[in-house]
């Protein structure tokens, strides 16, 4: 029975460790461990999900805890600039709010058309529709709007009786990381 077999001269085994005859290896070099499914093909380790802060993790946990942050993203648009190229948001990004801030006698001759939305190709408002002041204030628009396809965002600028101005455009997004360079 080998239950009964019991040899106290064992001290340990060798750095390369055969799970069979020709089955996976482990070996060992410094402070690495490599899995090898044979001589030379590194094979997968399956691991269960991580309960405890010492416990490893498997890649969806990791992408669970990292993959979806909160992002506040800043960009500047003109006066006379048409309609601008923000950033682009992966899928399944949710727009969390949009806010346009101007400072007091920046905007030259505005007049009642001149106007700054911000949204997508499809809808140029969906993000910031809310009426656009440019008299040095700061306006806020809290949409919730969640994007499941990866969408480039833009700010839409009416300018309207203007001849000189900026405005800055903060969005705080939940997401993966925001991609913005231009389309």
């Amino acid at each position: 029975m080998v239950d009964s077999v019991k040899n106290y001269g064992i001290t340990g085994v060798s750095g390369n460790v055969e799970l069979g005859k020709g089955g996976p290896r482990v070996i060992s070099s410094s402070d690495d461990i490599s899995l090898f499914a044979n001589a030379d093909t590194l094979a997968r380790a399956n691991i269960a999900a991580g309960t405890d802060d010492a416990h490893a993790v498997t890649k969806q946990q990791m992408d669970n805890a990292t993959g979806s942050r909160v992002q506040n993203i800043t960009e500047t648009v003109t006066y006379d600039g048409g309609n601008q190229f923000l950033f682009t948001v992966p899928a399944n990004t949710t727009i969390l709010s949009t806010m346009i801030e101007t400072t007091s006698g920046n905007w030259t001759d505005y007049n009642s058309t001149t106007n700054i939305t911000v949204g997508d190709a499809v809808d140029n408002s969906r993000l910031y529709g809310v009426g656009f002041e440019p008299d040095g204030s700061q306006q806020i628009d809290e949409t919730n709007h969640i994007y499941t396809a990866e969408t480039d965002l833009y700010a839409y600028v009416t300018q309207g009786g203007a001849s000189a101005g900026t405005a800055t455009i903060r969005v705080m997004l939940r997401g993966s990381e925001v991609d913005q360079t231009s389309p």
